[in-house]
């Protein structure tokens, strides 16, 4: 894995840090630093795109014994957030990935507290999305079931974020039955003039491809895991998220990037991507996960 060192500061025009460890691949970099420093570089309103996923409350840090409390997250997280929020172009978008763990008998709050947080920052709370994982991890659970959701908090910098739903599109689905049922229905039926005088002419009972849910429904990520990183999310939940709110080549930023999942989802769909993690560990499979496309 090559590291240059770079002395140029990041602009619009270009993906160049000011850094001490940076790596290029494909069509953007992965930085290993502290994602504050990263994000202090960069210009005003020149990312198009913000997806990640933080640590979540209660998780060990990595390598230190220490665990991300409460205190983390109103102090460094919110100071990450802030640097988002300027960074983000007019119709840029922040996703975020959050669910927070179970404290005793008791399901934290702090995932509903982060909108509120969020929202006092001048971020527009758009969307609330749910992942489901069809397959979650076993466990002892006492009197709690499998944990088989995360929630996909999407935020808006202003009104104008951009949205292009006909890019992710799904494969309806009408039954065969339900088809013909709809097709006997009058509001499947438009006005037409015959020679004859008025009559009526059968519509197409619904789109093949329509606009999907905000519940996406995604395996956990089962492969391999080399770095042993303790929490990873599929390509396919980056690459749902760049698809709705980005356009070819606009740019992607991942703070909290972990194995590059973000950046591996940018590259297939043609998104420049500036991906930042603490741990070159992590960062050292990238190449191969590009490679592999997974």
């Amino acid at each position: 894995m090559a590291v240059a060192n770079r002395t140029t500061r990041y602009s619009k025009a270009s993906i160049e840090i000011a850094l001490p460890e940076e790596t290029r691949i494909g069509l953007g970099r992965f930085v290993i630093d502290d994602c504050l420093n990263v994000l202090t570089e960069l210009d005003d309103e020149s990312v198009d795109l913000v997806i990640t996923s933080p640590p979540y409350d209660g998780q060990a840090k990595y390598g230190n014994g220490e665990r991300y409390e409460r205190e983390w997250y109103t102090g460094t997280f919110l100071s990450v957030t802030k640097q988002i929020y300027r960074v983000l172009r007019p119709h840029g978008s922040f996703v975020l990935n959050y669910r927070s763990k179970r404290h005793g008998d008791e399901r934290g709050l702090l995932q509903y507290e982060l909108i509120f947080w969020l929202r006092e920052q001048g971020f527009l709370f758009a969307e609330d999305f749910i992942w489901g994982k069809p397959s979650p991890p076993p466990g002892r659970f006492n009197r709690y079931l499998k944990d088989a959701v995360e929630y996909v908090f999407h935020f808006g910098k202003t009104p104008q974020w951009q949205f292009f739903p006909e890019q992710c599109l799904t494969p309806a689905r009408w039954d065969a039955r339900d088809r013909e049922r709809r097709k006997k229905l009058a509001h499947n039926y438009e006005r037409v003039n015959e020679p004859s005088g008025q009559g009526r002419k059968r519509v197409q009972a619904g789109p093949d491809m329509v606009r999907p849910s905000t519940l996406l429904l995604m395996e956990p990520e089962f492969l391999p895991n080399p770095t042993e990183h303790p929490s990873r999310f599929p390509v396919a939940l980056p690459a749902f998220f760049i698809n709705l709110l980005t356009k070819s080549g606009q740019l992607v930023v991942d703070p909290f990037a972990g194995t590059g999942t973000t950046a591996v989802a940018a590259e297939q769909l043609g998104r420049q991507w500036l991906c930042v993690d603490t741990n070159a560990t992590y960062a050292s499979v990238l190449p191969e996960r590009l490679r592999t496309g997974h």
